[in-house]
Parts: structure tokens; sequence; C-alpha cells
């Protein structure tokens, strides 16, 4: 399948879940504070709110340092949401799932007067994005299909379309996960970290250890963290000395593999949409481009 012309998908699907963020975030961590729920088990229910553990939730994000997972679990356990196992794992419990949803549906509550798409195109949009997701669910691996089917959803067919919408675009996140995972896992094993060193020099955002553990504060890692998987960038090839002193840039063989990768998470990802015929994916991106616009204006008049 010829995935070029879907290319300009994947980044206004993203500014649509950016808005759709900008609209309920703000909600939900009020609705959290406000009754005593911790927000990463919110945060968490991307990654599944039936067992907690290191191993499933690198199977997601294997960037964060596990030791951050590991003192939440601990705290998150202390205070009753989780439940140790005997294999070391924890148990979420019916309270917190029903906590997560109640605090997502504050979010969402937070849509509701959103009446700028007629009904009709909401449901149409709503079917073609449900036709790529079960396509998605049933495609062969690669890539290894763990986020679609893990995340918590809340949102179901009797929720208004909206956020039904939202929901679509939350699994198509997670897929876009598991591809991206499935392309670049077999590169860093383990060391995700050292994926997080090719992700800075390949986007610019930071050429150094200093600013890496400064942009990236939520991945728990620290300067001297960074410094290492910079020293094995090196020397594995990815990344080498740059101009300035203490600033480091990407290799060939390292922008090479970052591309390549990049390349074949888009084959995995829009594989599925092979579902829809031309006619149909003209009609979603017109879709998705008038729901952009529509909740960019929404959100600015909340």
């Amino acid at each position: 399948m010829n995935t070029e012309p879907l290319l300009k998908f994947w980044s206004l699907m993203y500014s649509i879940i950016q808005e759709f963020w900008g609209i309920t975030e703000g909600h939900i961590e009020e609705a959290a504070k406000r009754n005593d729920i911790p927000i990463e088990l919110y945060l968490y229910s991307e990654l599944g709110l039936d067992t907690f553990s290191i191993k499933y939730f690198q199977k997601r994000d294997p960037f964060t340092n596990p030791e951050l997972f590991e003192k939440q679990f601990a705290l998150l356990n202390m205070k009753g949401w989780v439940e140790p196992l005997q294999d070391g794992d924890s148990r979420v419990t019916e309270a917190a799932r029903e906590s997560v949803r109640r605090i997502i549906e504050v979010g969402d509550k937070q849509l509701a007067d959103f009446h700028s798409m007629p009904h009709s195109d909401l449901k149409r949009l709503v079917g073609l994005l449900q036709q790529i997701i079960t396509e998605c669910k049933l495609s062969r691996r690669p890539p290894d299909q763990w986020a679609i089917f893990k995340r918590f959803r809340v949102a179901n067919e009797r929720s208004p379309l909206i956020a039904q919408v939202r929901e679509c675009l939350m699994d198509l996140y997670a897929y876009r996960d598991d591809s991206h995972l499935s392309a670049a896992r077999p590169h860093f094993n383990q060391a995700g970290i050292a994926w997080l060193v090719l992700g800075a020099l390949w986007k610019g955002s930071a050429v150094n250890a200093e600013q890496m553990a400064e942009v990236m504060p939520f991945r728990g890692y620290d300067v001297e963290d960074y410094e290492i998987a910079i020293a094995a960038a090196m020397e594995i090839g990815w990344a080498e000395q740059a101009e300035h002193p203490d600033t480091f840039r990407l290799t060939q063989k390292g922008r090479e593999l970052r591309e390549q990768v990049e390349r074949l998470t888009n084959q995995y990802f829009y594989t599925p949409w092979s579902v829809l015929v031309q006619d149909e994916i003209d009609e979603l991106y017109d879709l998705l481009i008038t729901l952009r616009h529509e909740l960019s204006i929404y959100r600015k008049s909340k």
C-alpha cells in the first residue's frame, strides 16, 4: 500500500487530540484534586486499568524511568487504589476504575455544548474512524497490538458523538504508539533512554545531557543518565560530537535509522486504512479539517 498520500493525517489527528486536551484536561485535573483521586491513575489509564506492572507499562512507555512507576505503584498501594498480587504486579481496584471514569466524564461534559458540526457529520466521522480502528485490531502483526486493546475507554455508543470522536482518536493514538514501538524497539530493546537521545537530537530539541534533562523532566532521568545514554549512542555510531563544546548531533547512520523507523511506523499505522476507498479517505480528511477548526474556536470560547 502506498502510504505517501496518507502522511498528512497523523499530524492533523494529533492536533485535534491536543484541542480536546485543551478543553478537557484542566477540568479532569480539578475533578481529581477535588475528589482526592491521584492524577496518576488518570494518566496511567492509557496503559490499562486492570493490572499495573513495569512489564506491562513498558509495552507502551519504555521511555520513562521505571523507578518512577515503582514509586507510584507503592503510593497507590498504600492508599488502597491498587492491591498487590503474588507475582509482584498490582491489581487495580474497581473503585479506582470508577473514579477515573468519573473524572474523564467530567472532561467530556465540557464538550456537551459543542454544536458547531451537524450531527450527521459527526456520526459519519465516527463511522469512518471506527472502520479504521476495527481493521487495526484485525490486522496481522506487526505491529504488536497492545495499546489499542489495553487502554481504558469511557465513551461508548450511548455517549455524545463528539465524545465518541475523542475516544476514536485516542484509540488511533494508541495504535500509532503500537506501530512506532514495533518499528523502533528492535533497535533499543530495553534501553528506552537511548531512543530518547536519538529523538531529541533528530528533532533538535536538545543537544546535550543538561538540555535533555530540562526538556524531558517527566521522563524521570537526570543529567548523568543522559550523559551515559549519549556515550552509548556515540559508541554504537548514532551520535557524534558537534562543533560547539558539549553539544552532539546525529551521525548519518543515526539519522538514517530514525528516518527508517519513521517510514516503518507510517507503513504499520496506515496499512489498515486500506479498508477505506479513496472517496472515503478524502471525506475523512475534510471532516477532520472542519473538526479541528471548529474545536479550536470552541476551546477559545470556553
